[in-house]
């Protein structure tokens, strides 16, 4: 009788002092000696004191010593400005044959004379392309010359592009025509796609040219 009276007691004992290791009266008795937190409410019969505990402070908002801090906004990129492709040097191995301008080249797609021929992957032709142009990929240029032959040589102007700065799939099919090919009327639209896009131009997706 006397074991389970002192387990018990033992039990009373711990449920009094709770997660604080003090008894509800000692930690009333201490946090109102120094004026923060209110105090909790004594237990219940079966149930434990309880008082919240502070949120913490995210790790990323700690600065230097532990002190608080705001946390960084991400700062906006400005937009931008469209590039000048015009002002593109034009690389000495393609100086041979014509590199047309913007206007030049908007001129000569409005006079439907022109034939444009696409450089860049035939999948990326696939998306989207200048309409009525010619897919022809560098590494395809065979199989392509011979798929268009009968366009090529009736078209009053030769126009390849591809994706504009930076990329040389445009001459590179431009030398193709000019020395393997011997035709002199090609020229390279050094701006592309990019400046297609830029000028919000028509555009056209699917696998083969549709007329113009």
């Amino acid at each position: 009788m006397k074991r389970i009276l002192s387990a018990c007691l033992g039990l009373f004992a711990a449920a009094s002092l709770g997660a604080y290791g003090v008894s509800p009266n000692q930690y009333n008795n201490g946090r109102a000696a120094d004026g923060q937190a209110p105090q909790i409410q004594q237990s219940q019969p079966g149930q434990l004191p309880y008082a919240p505990a502070p949120m913490p402070v995210p790790m990323n908002q700690m600065g230097q010593g532990g002190q608080f801090q705001a946390q960084a906004q991400p700062q906006i990129q400005a937009p931008q400005q469209p590039q000048d492709f015009d002002a593109m040097a034009i690389p000495e191995w393609a100086k041979a044959w014509k590199h047309y301008k913007w206007e030049e080249a908007k001129a000569a797609w409005d006079a439907k004379d022109s034939l444009f021929i696409d450089a860049r992957a035939k999948s990326e032709y696939d998306q989207a392309h200048i309409p009525g142009a010619i897919p022809m990929p560098v590494g395809e240029f065979d199989k392509y010359f011979a798929m268009y032959e009968g366009k090529i040589k009736h078209a009053k102007h030769l126009i390849t592009y591809c994706h504009g700065v930076g990329c040389q799939l445009s001459n590179k099919v431009a030398q193709k025509l000019y020395n393997d090919k011997k035709l002199k009327n090609v020229g390279s639209f050094f701006g592309g796609w990019p400046q297609w896009q830029q000028h919000n131009m028509p555009v056209e997706t699917g696998g083969v040219p549709k007329p113009r």
